[in-house]
């Protein structure tokens, strides 16, 4: 069986995000982590679906091209998983270092989209420039740190067990 460059790209991003998320993912906080992961999944269906409609951009080549129109692979797997390693990088951080994480994970991710679409047929811009990818990958990273913190808060403050004394 002999695989395309774009098949061989798609199976090598898929084990390097299962290898984050093995290695590098701190998985004392499972919960969090599983939060991000879903509402990453949210987010980018949310906006990925629509933009692949309006005919922005296409994925000519990508998995289950029968059931999805948009590249599955990244919105439901590479792309979440960098959201759990941008929310574990970011969690004792203040706001400066967020927005200077989410700024610095965009432009690692545009750029290598960028070249996928430049050399590959995985993306194609019709409508869309590798900067609006940056700026609304910057604003997903953010709006799902924003998200964490707001779980966060809503655990710790409707916990039942919060005010009692231990027994």
């Amino acid at each position: 069986m002999i695989f395309s460059t774009e098949q061989i790209i798609m199976l090598t991003a898929a084990v390097i995000a299962l290898l984050l998320l093995i290695f590098a993912v701190d998985w004392r906080y499972f919960r969090d982590w599983l939060v991000v992961f879903l509402f990453a999944c949210l987010i980018d269906f949310l906006w990925g679906s629509p933009v692949v409609r309006q005919r922005l951009l296409e994925y000519p080549v990508r998995l289950l091209p029968q059931c999805f129109d948009t590249s599955i692979l990244f919105e439901a797997w590479v792309l979440p998983v960098l959201c759990i390693l941008f929310n574990q990088g970011t969690r004792q951080r203040r706001l400066g270092a967020i927005i200077g994480y989410a700024l610095l994970f965009s432009a690692g991710i545009t750029a290598v989209e960028y070249q996928l679409e430049r050399f590959t047929s995985l993306i194609h811009y019709l409508h869309w420039h590798w900067y609006t990818s940056f700026f609304t990958l910057t604003i997903t990273f953010l709006v799902s740190r924003a998200f964490i913190a707001f779980f966060r808060w809503g655990c710790d403050h409707f916990d039942p067990n919060r005010n009692r004394l231990p027994r």
